[in-house]
């Protein structure tokens, strides 16, 4: 693959791991404990779906090699 294709594909994974990443979390509303005095409303906490955390994970790690892969073949074209 040239330069130019590895690069390409570093963007188009870190968009897809950014996607990946914010579609994996989310906001979940939980009755607050009963306490002495008692809380009114609810309490928003963030639970995060492990495997579109994991899918993320690995989307990042293929645009860090892909831009590693992209430098490295346009490095080595100018040394010849």
């Amino acid at each position: 693959m040239t330069a130019r294709r590895h690069a390409v594909l570093a963007v188009i994974a870190a968009v897809l791991a950014v996607v990946l990443w914010w579609l994996s979390r989310d906001l979940v509303a939980v009755r607050p404990p009963e306490v002495d005095p008692p809380v009114d409303g609810v309490i928003l906490r963030t639970y995060t779906e492990p495997w579109l955390l994991l899918a993320a994970t690995l989307s990042a790690g293929v645009a860090m090699v892909s831009t590693t892969l992209a430098l490295l073949t346009r490095g080595s074209r100018y040394e010849q």
